[in-house]
């Protein structure tokens, strides 16, 4: 890292956490039969974070996304994204779980991708969402 005042090499070490890989791990999305012009629909998103593995040297966070329409409507899409991370040192689960939505920014960005890719194929037009994080309401 190069510190802007001095031009020198900082001694701040290196990330003890790096990004190696994004993957889709599964996907199950369903067009369903409904009438567009007899109701309104309301688009619902919810999703949730997990620590999927941990070991020394690797740490696996999963994403798992939902849309759905209230009431049912044309489409319904979940699917699961696991990010796997390097760790240039053990760290405890602990210290991983005060992280977790920060460290899992880039993964709410390719779910983002996802359903804007996915949606385009199920609409004709693509439903682009922000990346981040929801909760579920009733």
């Amino acid at each position: 890292m190069i510190d802007k005042q001095d031009k020198k090499a900082s001694k701040k070490s290196p990330s003890e956490i790096s990004l190696f890989n994004i993957e889709l791990y599964s996907i199950n999305g369903q067009q369903l039969k409904c009438d567009m012009t007899k109701r309104s629909f309301a688009l619902s998103r919810s999703n949730s974070l997990d620590i999927f593995e941990i070991n020394d040297k690797m740490l696996k966070i999963k994403l798992s996304e939902k849309l759905f329409f209230k009431p049912e409507g044309p489409f319904r899409l979940d699917f699961d994204i696991i990010g796997t991370f390097d760790l240039s040192k053990p760290i405890l689960e602990e210290e991983i779980k005060n992280k977790l939505e920060e460290l899992s920014d880039p993964l709410f960005s390719y779910a983002s991708m996802i359903i804007a890719l996915i949606t385009e194929r199920f609409t004709n037009l693509p439903i682009i969402l922000p990346p981040s994080k929801t909760k579920y309401e009733d």
